[in-house]
């Protein structure tokens, strides 16, 4: 089913029968559409979750417009979403944490200079170099696409080799989490625990997986993982049909 949410559009999969009092938001990545998380909300919306994958705008070319976007799409829904987000989807799930119930940020890109020039923009091969060439020098001149519609601007990859405004740490009434592969060749376990520490969350390592965690082969372990960490963290106040026990 298709919505909007401010002025992006998602994919909404009801659950098949709500158990919960906050709809899981999924954010994606660079490069990608809200079709990588659909095996996943299959898994949770039988679990009993709302899933709402949003589409991040293509022409967005910032990072702070696209935090605004996503924050004005949060002005739209009735409670405090739990974020899932990957990729770039990841870290702006973590510069939105504070309108979150909790987040979970799945192989983030971490911006310079927490890790230097990130991992994405130097294992790219060719059009990393096209991009160090033009893109950085002049972030509104250029943009590139890996076939199809899917494109990114310019300047919004120059943003992630910069420092990222906004980015401080997460209250703690939000559980977060940093989550990363051991094999993770553009998001290491390195730079993902100096994100991890910079905004106070936990940090997560999960054995193979690679980059693209939400489609990988373990996804089905990753989702009953995150799944067991979001009820684990958020107690009692995340289930809709709690009820106390008899004395």
């Amino acid at each position: 089913m298709q919505r909007s949410f401010g002025h992006l559009r998602a994919e909404v999969i009801e659950a098949e029968r709500a158990k919960f009092t906050a709809p899981l938001l999924l954010l994606h990545g660079l490069w990608a559409d809200p079709s990588v998380w659909r095996r996943c909300m299959g898994y949770w919306a039988h679990r009993g979750w709302q899933c709402i994958a949003l589409e991040r705008h293509a022409g967005t070319a910032s990072i702070d417009g696209a935090r605004a976007e996503i924050e004005a799409a949060l002005a739209a829904f009735a409670a405090a979403p739990i974020i899932i987000g990957h990729d770039l989807g990841g870290l702006l799930g973590l510069l939105v944490a504070a309108r979150a119930r909790a987040v979970v940020a799945l192989a983030p890109l971490v911006p310079g200079p927490i890790a230097l020039v990130p991992r994405a923009l130097q294992q790219a091969g060719t059009w990393s170099q096209r991009l160090r060439a033009r893109a950085l020098s002049a972030p509104g001149a250029y943009r590139w696409s890996t076939g199809g519609d899917t494109r990114e601007p310019g300047a919004l990859l120059h943003d992630l080799a910069s420092e990222v405004p906004g980015l401080g740490v997460i209250p703690r009434s939000v559980p977060s989490a940093v989550w990363v592969a051991a094999d993770d060749p553009i998001t290491p376990p390195d730079a993902a625990r100096a994100l991890a520490a910079r905004v106070g969350a936990e940090m997560r390592l999960c054995i193979g997986g690679g980059h693209a965690l939400p489609a990988s082969a373990g996804w089905e372990e990753r989702v009953t993982d995150i799944h067991r960490w979001i009820v684990q963290r958020l107690g009692r106040d995340v289930l809709a049909d709690y009820e106390e026990p008899e004395d």
